[in-house]
């Protein structure tokens, strides 16, 4: 049985691991092994996992599969693009499905979670970044009808990379 349902700080440590492989899988062969390890060892320290987690205004999912964490998406409150979308945004920071689940319509379940979400609390818009070349992130969120609107550097270690931000209009 799959489960999306919201995170606990004692389970922190499960999405970290989560976080992790997934990264790792989707990104190190086009990152060099310093800037990986950087990039990890900042993001997922579990001190920044828990910052984050008690962030006011964000939330974050877990998806289980009886007793395994298989993926996870966290929201947040961030004025980066106040400018563009106005104030009554929030950002989708991360969606990440493990590698071995993909393709089994996880990211769906927690998408239809993240629209939840931000009907229920009256968010205008929902924004995103995905690197520029991640393209089966893009595909996926295009599918759900999210477009770009600007641009972004994403620093990975010591390479700045581009990452296109994407946004969503919620209707009411």
């Amino acid at each position: 049985m799959i489960e999306v349902r919201p995170a606990r700080l004692e389970e922190l440590g499960l999405l970290r691991k989560v976080a992790i492989e997934t990264f790792i899988e989707a990104f190190a062969e086009f990152n060099t092994a310093e800037n990986m390890e950087a990039f990890l060892k900042e993001a997922y320290h579990p001190d920044t996992l828990e910052k984050e987690w008690r962030e006011e205004g964000s939330m974050s999912y877990l998806v289980w599969e009886e007793s395994d964490p298989i993926g996870f998406a966290r929201l947040r409150i961030n004025e980066e693009v106040e400018n563009q979308l106005g104030k009554n945004t929030i950002e989708l920071q991360r969606l990440y499905v493990h590698p071995v689940h993909q393709g089994k319509k996880i990211g769906s379940l927690l998408m239809n979670q993240v629209f939840d979400y931000a009907r229920k609390y009256g968010y205008e818009w929902i924004w995103l970044g995905v690197w520029e070349r991640n393209f089966k992130a893009q595909e996926f969120y295009a599918k759900w009808g999210f477009e770009k609107f600007s641009e972004h550097i994403f620093q990975m270690g010591d390479d700045p990379q581009v990452d296109w931000l994407l946004r969503k209009k919620m209707s009411r």
